[in-house]
């Protein structure tokens, strides 16, 4: 994977919002609400919040390509079903 980035501090805040982003799923799944603002708070704006969502999203989803052997466009496809499926509660 590459990230593109236009200097080094800038892949670092990529990289830290990333990891931010994790926390705040974790804390999420844990059920600490205090953790969750807090970390939301933590983002300066929703670029960061954005950008960081989108590494660790690209991050992720690679994992779950070199797991299960599948391309990544069959990945995302697996995901867009499971996030349509929020939305229709199936």
């Amino acid at each position: 994977m590459s990230i593109e980035a236009d200097h080094p501090q800038q892949l670092r805040g990529m990289l830290d919002a990333a990891q931010r982003a994790a926390g705040l799923l974790a804390a999420r799944h844990r059920g600490d609400a205090d953790g969750v603002r807090t970390l939301m708070a933590s983002f300066h704006d929703e670029a960061a919040l954005a950008g960081g969502a989108l590494l660790l999203a690209d991050m992720a989803l690679g994992m779950l390509r070199e797991r299960s052997g599948q391309s990544m466009d069959e990945c995302v496809q697996h995901l867009s079903v499971r996030l349509e499926n929020v939305v229709t509660g199936d």
